[in-house]
C-alpha cells in the first residue's frame, strides 16, 4: 500500500507521463498536416509582392524572426493572394537569427515569377517551399517522449520501492 506522498508522487508521474504522450500526438499531427498539405497540393503561377524579416519579440528578452513572403497567385478559378512559405497549419517559420530567416527567402525577390502550392480543396490555403519542416514536429515528439521516459523510470523506481 502507497503512503501519501507516495500517492502524489504518483499521480505527477502519470500525468507527467500523459503531457509526453500528448506532446507525442502533438508533433506528430503537425508533421502528419505538413505532408498531407505537400502530397495533395497543386501548383499555380505566382508573383512575389514583397519580402521581409520581421523580428518576433518573446517573452524575457527572447526574439525571432519570421521570413514574411507576399505573393499572388492564379489557380483555374480564382486570383488570390498568399503569404505562407511553408505548408501546414504549423508553418514553423520562425528562424532565431536574421541570416537564417533571410537564407530562408533568399531565393524570392519582389516582381519574380514563382511556383505556388496549394491545396485545390481550398485554394486559399497555400504556400511556396513544399518541403516538410520537421525541426519543430520532432522536437515536439522527442520532448514528448523524454516525459514518458521519465515518467515509466518512476514508476519503475517507485516500484522497487513498493516491493522491498
Amino acid at each position: 500500500m502507497l503512503n501519501a506522498a507516495e500517492t502524489v508522487l504518483l499521480i505527477g508521474v502519470v500525468a507527467l507521463g500523459l503531457v509526453g504522450l500528448l506532446a507525442i500526438l502533438n508533433g506528430t499531427q503537425q508533421y502528419y498536416s505538413q505532408w498531407q498539405a505537400v502530397r495533395r497540393a497543386e501548383t499555380a503561377s505566382g508573383t512575389i509582392k514583397s519580402v521581409d524579416i520581421q523580428t518576433v519579440y518573446g517573452s524575457n528578452t527572447s526574439k525571432g524572426y519570421l521570413p514574411y513572403i507576399e505573393y499572388e497567385y492564379q489557380t483555374p478559378t480564382q486570383r488570390l493572394h498568399g503569404t505562407r512559405l511553408y505548408p501546414g497549419t504549423h508553418s514553423n517559420s520562425l528562424f532565431g537569427t536574421p541570416s537564417a530567416a533571410s537564407h530562408a527567402v533568399e531565393n524570392y525577390e519582389p516582381g519574380e515569377s514563382t511556383t505556388v502550392y496549394y491545396d485545390p480543396q481550398n485554394p486559399k490555403h497555400a504556400f511556396l517551399d513544399p518541403t516538410v519542416q520537421s525541426g519543430s514536429s520532432l522536437g515536439i515528439i522527442g520532448f514528448g517522449l523524454l516525459l514518458v521516459l521519465i515518467a515509466v523510470a518512476v514508476l519503475v523506481s517507485i516500484g522497487d520501492v513498493a516491493v522491498l
